[in-house]
């Protein structure tokens, strides 16, 4: 698999890129590298994939700028975004223990988080603020097998976590920008046929969210 660092900007990527990145501050935890981020191995390498979403520019989808800064950023600043996601869902555990009971893990450090959850993917955005994309990271957790683990950030503020799409919904990102309405009216206006049908707005936030 493509080093992901190696990537540059204005390079054509199409919907959707696949790289690697190796981050060492998550090695030890679980490895969840599985299909729908399921354990394949005992302790994760740190080792991850790494999924860019392209930028559309004319008839083409291509990389930005702002993507490779933020991955230029989450790779300099791993060690310290691995404490705020850690901290920041330790901080959630009272709306974990309303939601799943007796599966709740319980957490005295954030270092404990290490034998029940893995980082499996990291999906960088097509949504950016102050030159720098969105970054989803996409976990397993024992507490939710099925529908796992997903935390938004801008570089290293949490922006939102839920469950593992949260990693990849770009509109909690407009929500983040204040740019949830136009991008709202702009969607109506892409898909007019199917929004008259069922007059549903598109997804602004996962149902599951603990803020």
């Amino acid at each position: 698999m493509k080093n992901i660092l190696n990537l540059k900007p204005n390079t054509i990527i199409g919907d959707l890129y696949e790289g690697s990145i190796v981050l060492d501050s998550w090695k030890g935890f679980q490895s969840r590298q599985g299909p729908y981020c399921a354990k394949d191995k005992q302790f994760a390498t740190g080792e991850l994939k790494v999924f860019i979403y392209g930028n559309a520019i004319d008839y083409v989808k291509i990389s930005s700028i702002d993507q490779i800064n933020a991955l230029n950023f989450l790779f300099e600043n791993q060690e310290h975004i691995k404490k705020s996601l850690l901290s920041a869902l330790q901080n959630e555990l009272p709306e974990l223990t309303a939601l799943y009971d007796d599966l709740t893990p319980s957490i005295e450090r954030i270092e404990d988080f290490s034998s029940v959850i893995g980082l499996s993917n990291i999906h960088v955005l097509n949504s950016e603020k102050e030159n720098y994309a969105y970054v989803g990271y996409e976990f397993g957790c024992e507490w939710e097998e099925e529908h796992g683990l997903g935390i938004m950030t801008h570089k290293d503020k949490i922006i939102s976590i839920g469950q593992a799409d949260t990693a990849f919904d770009c509109w909690t990102t407009f929500e983040d920008k204040g740019t949830i309405e136009m991008e709202r009216e702009s969607w109506k206006r892409k898909h007019s046929q199917t929004y008259k049908f069922n007059q549903d707005d598109p997804k602004i936030k996962p149902w599951w969210k603990f803020w």
